[in-house]
């Protein structure tokens, strides 16, 4: 069965959602290094794994598409 194509603008927002949990990763991961406080890199740690795994859902959902 072949795999349903997704139309220009969920693939525009999917794009969107991909950069915005990138930096959001990124972001948190430099905040993390930067903290002194253990309690602020580690919810700062959490965080970017946090964001690291909603960009990999979504990028294997993206994959699912092609």
């Amino acid at each position: 069965m072949p795999k349903p194509k997704l139309a220009a603008k969920n693939l525009e927002v999917l794009s969107e959602l991909m950069l915005i949990e990138e930096l959001a990763y990124k972001k948190c991961d430099l905040y993390s290094r930067s903290f002194k406080d253990d309690a602020l890199q580690t919810q700062c740690k959490d965080l970017a794994q946090n964001h690291k795994a909603r960009f990999n859902a979504l990028h294997d959902y993206l994959n699912s598409h092609n």
